[in-house]
């Protein structure tokens, strides 16, 4: 039985159906919620024109804690605590790294319902995860159509 589950989480349901999967089916075990800042991506950036080249990061603190709250209100439905951390650079290498570098042995993260085609064109941070991951990897799907 997993001892220490990393929750990947970006914000979307997914991660919060991820989130509330590994809280029901492993309520023994510690759950570290990780979310990730791309630097520069589009979203930290929004509202930041003119401003110091700092405002960018001050916005994707933000976003970063407003994600980890939402993240801590889903635990407190399931009556649960979790940790939370977010980091700098791209999820799909940050994960992986954290994984490595922490004493994780399960991860579960959410994922759209996409098909075969769509994970070509898009990629996907999950499906990458799971190529990496040096600890089993639980994949929860969103439906597609959702």
């Amino acid at each position: 039985m997993p001892r220490q589950i990393l929750v990947p989480h970006d914000g979307g349901t997914p991660a919060d159906a991820a989130l509330s999967f590994a809280l029901r089916e492993f309520p023994d075990a510690s759950i570290t919620v990780l979310h990730v800042v791309e630097p520069f991506a589009d979203h930290t950036a929004a509202g930041t024109e003119g401003q110091s080249a700092d405002s960018w990061q001050d916005r994707a603190a933000e976003i970063a804690d407003e994600v980890l709250a939402e993240a801590r209100e889903v635990a407190a439905d399931h009556a649960a605590d979790i940790d939370t951390q977010w980091e700098y650079g791209r999820p799909r290498h940050v994960i992986v790294e954290y994984i490595e570098n922490n004493p994780i042995d399960h991860v579960v993260m959410g994922s759209h319902g996409r098909g075969a085609v769509s994970r070509l064109i898009l990629g996907s941070v999950a499906e990458a995860v799971v190529r990496r991951s040096p600890v089993p990897v639980t994949v929860v799907r969103e439906p597609e159509g959702d």
